[in-house]
């Protein structure tokens, strides 16, 4: 798993945008992710030769931010916020209740393929508690265990029928070096 080189050199030239390499790492990080569905290790290799940052910032930076993953996830990634606000408010039910429906531990692909459940801390969403977030950018809110059944049953099905490639990895789009936002 590596970059192509034109994926190499729209990375430079995205870094190039910075005043340092480094400020574009994570701009590199979630190409990579868009890429594979996750960040390969391999990859870390090549983002830290583009940015200059050691493999052990790169994991600093990967565990800090929860949007980037490590590991391998299903067609559809739910989050389910735990804290407080969603936790007081039933967190922990419905998270139980989206791993039974995922019939795997948290943290691993469903069988199928389509689904990997994880539960997240704070998503922001706390007028909406308890919410979850699916695939980065779907936000479910004022969550009930069977709420959360019917729209992973929802999800998983278009999972299914769906020929497109996995539903992750559209951070991609909304990032902008700030020398290309509108001022």
């Amino acid at each position: 798993m590596t970059l192509n080189e034109q994926e190499i050199e729209h990375l430079k030239e995205h870094i190039g945008h910075y005043p340092e390499p480094r400020a574009g790492a994570i701009y590199c990080l979630y190409f990579v992710q868009d890429k594979y569905g996750y960040i390969p290790r391999e990859s870390m290799d090549e983002v830290g030769e583009l940015t200059g940052l050691s493999p052990v910032q790169l994991d600093e930076i990967i565990t800090f931010y929860t949007l980037l993953r490590r590991r391998p996830v299903g067609r559809n990634l739910i989050r389910v916020c735990t804290n407080i606000s969603c936790h007081t408010r039933g967190a922990k039910e419905v998270l139980a209740a989206a791993q039974e429906q995922s019939g795997v531990p948290l943290g691993e692909i469903s069988e199928d393929g389509s689904v990997t459940v994880l539960p997240s801390i704070c998503l922001g969403l706390c007028d909406r508690a308890p919410a979850a977030l699916v695939n980065d950018d779907e936000v479910l809110g004022e969550l009930t265990p069977d709420k959360i059944r019917d729209e992973m049953a929802r999800y998983v099905s278009q999972a299914m029928n769906s020929t497109e490639a996995s539903a992750n990895g559209r951070l991609i789009a909304t990032l902008k070096p700030q020398s290309q936002e509108p001022k």
